[in-house]
């Protein structure tokens, strides 16, 4: 009979008051799970637009200007002194998850002078620069850059030292009209460093083995899996002289020193900012504030706001950071330690390991 008339315990042998109270239990789990489809269906779209706009701003970056904010340092007037930070590792900017151009990159160097050279309230420009160096081509951009601001506007830049200016980080600095640095700055390490990685003991030992299939007999020069060869070796050496005597060749220029002076100091070796004065390769003892009233003097202005370019990230640029997929440890931990596989030329101090 209870087969007939529903399952036993079903809705159809519940008396209705208890009929409603089961119906009255399951409404929260029913409105959660669609606050939480909500939840998840909004975060989809934001992650979606992120992408959309972050990849359109990728593909117009060269003809969409970055506009850099002005945060405040000191003084007053119609006048302005902009102040643009050089802080990191040089490199070439990477657009592949934001569309922010930090200032140690030739792109983003290059947007904050035009945005310092489309401002008629700029009178000057100090660079800030603490920096190690970096890659050969990134550096010699930047430097180009500033010569090219400096042709273009007849604007002074001054650069002010920080705690490390050295290698790609002294590269730009020779484009400069004045050099102001600590006494304590350490500089200089100019010169070139190629680092190549040899795991051939390594993969000898666990049984690894590489097999290469090439169009030539010196396409994988500088594999990580054999030592270089005398013929490898030498070509590697030329290209490392070839970025050294163009290191001479701007020390020489920007400087004012005789190349044959610039040989005997450019051997790799840092200087702290006190040598550097010594040997001619910085003008005055310093720091933000003397190179900033050194550049007002040049530019035969008495009194000028000093303000600092500073490019905060959007929301875009945040969620996409977060949505960026993270680099295997094995990797972040090489990257930690200095082990670098690039097997490029830089302009780079790099402390002994």
């Amino acid at each position: 009979m209870d087969s007939e008339n529903g399952p036993v315990g079903g809705l159809a042998n519940t008396p209705p008051e208890n009929r409603e109270g089961r119906r009255g239990r399951k409404w929260p789990w029913v409105v959660g799970g669609l606050a939480v489809l909500g939840i998840l269906f909004a975060a989809a779209t934001i992650a979606a637009l992120a992408l959309a706009f972050g990849s359109g701003a990728s593909g117009i970056s060269s003809s969409s200007p970055i506009v850099y904010d002005e945060e405040y340092i000191s003084g007053e007037g119609s006048d302005k002194v902009a102040v643009v930070p050089v802080e990191g590792v040089i490199s070439s900017a990477d657009n592949s998850v934001s569309s922010t151009q930090a200032t140690v990159t030739p792109e983003g160097l290059k947007e904050a002078l035009r945005q310092a050279k489309d401002d008629d309230s700029v009178k000057a420009v100090v660079l800030e620069v603490n920096s190690p160096g970096g890659g050969v081509t990134a550096s010699d951009e930047m430097h180009q850059s500033i010569l090219d601001f400096e042709k273009s506007t007849g604007e002074p830049i001054v650069v002010s030292m920080g705690d490390v200016a050295a290698s790609g980080g002294y590269y730009i600095s020779t484009a400069a009209d004045k050099i102001v640095a600590n006494e304590t700055t350490l500089t200089g390490s100019l010169g070139v460093i190629l680092e190549l990685s040899n795991f051939s003991e390594l993969a000898d030992k666990y049984g690894y083995k590489e097999e290469i299939i090439k169009s030539g007999k010196y396409k994988d020069m500088g594999s990580q899996f054999r030592k270089l060869t005398p013929e490898e070796r030498s070509i590697f050496q030329k290209i490392v002289d070839e970025n050294y005597d163009q290191f001479v060749d701007v020390i020489s220029k920007g400087r004012d020193l005789p190349k044959e002076k610039v040989r005997e100091i450019a051997d790799g070796r840092v200087y702290s900012g006190e040598q550097a004065k010594k040997l001619g390769l910085v003008d005055e003892f310093g720091g933000l504030d003397e190179a900033t009233k050194l550049s007002r003097e040049m530019a035969g202005v008495k009194d000028a706001r000093v303000v600092r370019y500073v490019q905060k990230p959007t929301l875009t640029d945040t969620l996409l950071a977060r949505l960026a997929p993270q680099k295997p440890e094995a990797v972040q931990l090489m990257e930690a330690a200095g082990i670098d596989f690039s097997a490029e030329p830089e302009y780079l101090y790099r402390r002994g390991r």
